[in-house]
């Protein structure tokens, strides 16, 4: 499912042995989610990368849209 980001939603990458990384996904973001982790965090593809949130901040600070992300060819101009 699909959700436009209408404010600035925290977002998390932790991948070992790196630490964790804190992202901001910035408003007009189109994030597409996926499974729910054991943890209570959702995975979201954001510019082609897997972050993870919480469900309820996705829902209190983005819409769901039918819009999708732009696909990462377009955007390097392929």
């Amino acid at each position: 499912m699909n959700y436009r980001v209408r404010v600035p939603l925290l977002a998390i990458r932790d991948e070992a042995p790196n630490p964790p990384t804190f992202i901001s996904i910035v408003p007009g973001s189109v994030i597409t989610i996926g499974d729910v982790q054991d943890s209570g965090l959702v995975d979201v593809l954001y510019d082609g990368e897997i972050f993870a949130a919480f469900m309820r901040d996705i829902e209190a600070r983005a819409d769901v849209t039918k819009s999708k992300p732009p696909r990462l060819s377009h955007l390097l101009g392929k």
